[in-house]
């Protein structure tokens, strides 16, 4: 993807919306112990269903129906959604009530972006494989997965070099590292407290990832 791309991408209706929120989120919000052991579960639960997809999912080629696909049609989303309500859950204010607005805001701000995101997505998809995707639409939900998965259509097993060449890994890495970073803020921000041995072993596991991405960047250009 080059920088023309990014900066379109960057602008897509959907980031325009995560923007403003997000510097809400960096400069007034914090987490604390129990505030993280209540939203990391969806967090994780985002990062794993996002993995998972991906390991599955050909964009533009063919219609995926194998893996989460078969028990939801936008798992990519769903597992977007579900680090959206970690992070609310993780990241608290001084003032709760500002927070809770500011994040169900959020929450709304984005199901209506993806509302109209699957909508239009629907629409190629139709007209591109018909019958066909109209059976998987009948059977199979946008956004909460079914129980019973979906049998028809092609079927293929996961690949670990489709999840590579997604870059989802990028994803988990900032992640962790904006986690870490949230968490310097706490200790040493709000708390005023000391870096303990737990908080350098978290900052020298996110300067890794920082460097392996580079590396990855790097290699790739060459």
């Amino acid at each position: 993807m080059n920088i023309n791309q990014r900066l379109e991408r960057s602008f897509k209706p959907r980031f325009a919306v995560i923007y403003p929120f997000a510097l809400f989120f960096i400069l007034f919000c914090y987490p604390d112990e129990v505030s993280i052991r209540a939203g990391i579960g969806f967090i994780i639960a985002g990062l794993l269903i996002r993995l998972w997809s991906n390991g599955y999912a050909i964009k533009n080629d063919k219609l995926t129906t194998s893996g989460p696909y078969a028990f939801v049609r936008n798992p990519l989303y769903l597992g977007t959604f579900l680090l959206a309500i970690g992070f609310v859950i993780v990241l608290k204010s001084a003032n709760p009530l500002i927070e809770w607005i500011a994040g169900g805001l959020f929450l709304i701000a984005l199901s209506t972006i993806y509302f109209f995101t699957i909508r239009e997505e629907q629409g190629m998809l139709l007209a591109r494989y018909k019958q066909a995707y109209s059976d998987y639409c009948k059977h199979v939900p946008a956004m909460i997965p079914c129980l019973i998965p979906y049998s028809k259509g092609e079927k293929w097993p996961f690949n670990l070099q489709r999840l590579i060449n997604s870059k989802e890994h990028k994803t988990v890495f900032w992640i962790y590292i904006l986690l870490v970073l949230f968490h310097l803020k706490t200790r040493l921000l709000i708390e005023h407290k000391n870096l303990t041995d737990k908080s350098w072993i978290l900052i020298i596991i996110a300067v890794t990832l920082i460097i392996l991405d580079a590396a990855y960047e790097i290699n790739k250009k060459k």
